[in-house]
């Protein structure tokens, strides 16, 4: 340790000195409180100061130190071993406190103390930085974790690729990263940039990009790919190494919810335009369907007075052919039983075409039930 032996008595530095002769110790002699003071610059890590001093004494001296703002440890040297004076010296900062006159043992034994306590109060700082550290690395991580948080809220209710564009857009913004993104699903393909519209070049850095690793770095520049969405980042702080490796875990996870959305997008749309199409061929079979049954209603009304016709006719000719009653009737009932035949046939038709218009009803609301 580099220890301020402070006492306006030379005899008294001197000693302090030879007791320390044999050490590892730095050793600078002040004759005087201002004298420390005024060197406080050379950082020592003990002071001997004693208290007895003309000018300023060793307890103003140990105050005016303090409220400087130096953390050194303090030994205090006095003639006086009362208590009102160890008080005294502990309210204006001591750490320990040694009556003169005093043996070499004693002195040695303080010093190693006042080691052990600075030894005790770096480690604790340093433990105290690294928790400070730690903690503004832990709130970093989940204020970069909530923008994440908040695109996957904001992705589902995205109903176009240009809304998903500037949702990540706007998550790049919030980490202050510039970026391209490619997203290619079933020959849907679309590229954009945090700058504005893709140029050639920017489309075919991504399209080079796409062959690269899962996470490749280069410089400041990173690649995320996964296999329908691409991102690249170009200007990765690299003056904070600690949060690019945060923002590489952030952004994958940024790349792989675009790439959901926009593969639900993709099926959505899918999904609408096959919806459209059948809600078309159900109005063309409605159309068809209504043709067809006006058609069999034609039919029938020309059925029946076909039939009615024909019986009409074969009456007329039962007073030709000279039949009796019995004959008429027996040919009756056969020409009567085919006329019932024939509108059997038609009501079958009938149901079947009314099977049909309720099959057309359940498809038509199952399409508007996927609007």
């Amino acid at each position: 340790m580099k220890i301020f032996v402070v006492d306006d008595d030379p005899m008294a530095r001197l000693a302090a000195t030879e007791f320390l002769h044999d050490t590892d110790h730095e050793i600078v002699e002040l004759e005087s409180g201002e004298a420390m003071l005024a060197s406080m610059e050379q950082a020592p890590d003990l002071i001997l100061l004693d208290i007895e001093m003309p000018g300023m004494n060793g307890i103003a001296a140990c105050r005016a130190m303090r409220q400087a703002g130096h953390d050194v440890q303090v030994i205090f040297v006095s003639a006086s071993d009362d208590l009102d004076t160890r008080l005294t010296a502990y309210d204006a900062g001591g750490n320990d406190y040694i009556v003169k006159p005093y043996a070499a043992q004693e002195l040695a034994r303080k010093i190693e103390i006042a080691g052990r306590s600075k030894q005790t109060a770096l480690a604790w700082h340093d433990q105290a930085e690294m928790a400070q550290k730690a903690a503004f690395a832990a709130m970093s991580s989940m204020a970069e974790m909530g923008a994440i948080q908040d695109f996957l809220c904001a992705s589902f209710s995205c109903a176009t690729v240009d809304e998903l564009a500037r949702c990540i857009g706007k998550t790049l913004e919030q980490y202050e990263l510039q970026g391209l993104v490619a997203l290619n699903f079933e020959n849907n393909k679309t590229c954009f940039s945090t700058r504005g519209e893709c140029t050639a070049l920017e489309i075919s850095i991504l399209e080079h990009s796409r062959n690269l690793e899962r996470i490749f770095q280069f410089r400041d520049r990173l690649v995320i790919n996964y296999p329908y969405a691409t991102l690249l980042i170009l200007n990765l702080p690299l003056h904070l190494p600690e949060r690019i490796g945060r923002l590489r875990d952030h952004l994958a996870v940024l790349a792989e919810g675009a790439q959901a959305r926009f593969m639900a997008l993709h099926y959505e749309a899918q999904r609408l335009s096959q919806a459209h199409n059948l809600r078309g061929i159900i109005a063309e079979l409605t159309t068809t369907l209504e043709d067809i049954e006006q058609h069999q209603k034609n039919q029938r009304i020309q059925v029946l007075n076909i039939n009615c016709n024909q019986m009409e006719r074969l009456t007329k000719a039962f007073t030709h052919i000279g039949l009796s009653e019995a004959q008429e009737e027996a040919v009756a009932s056969v020409v009567q039983e085919g006329i019932e035949l024939l509108s059997q046939l038609q009501d079958t038709g009938l149901e079947t075409g009314q099977r049909l218009r309720e099959v057309t009803h359940k498809l038509r609301l199952l399409c508007q039930d996927g609007k």
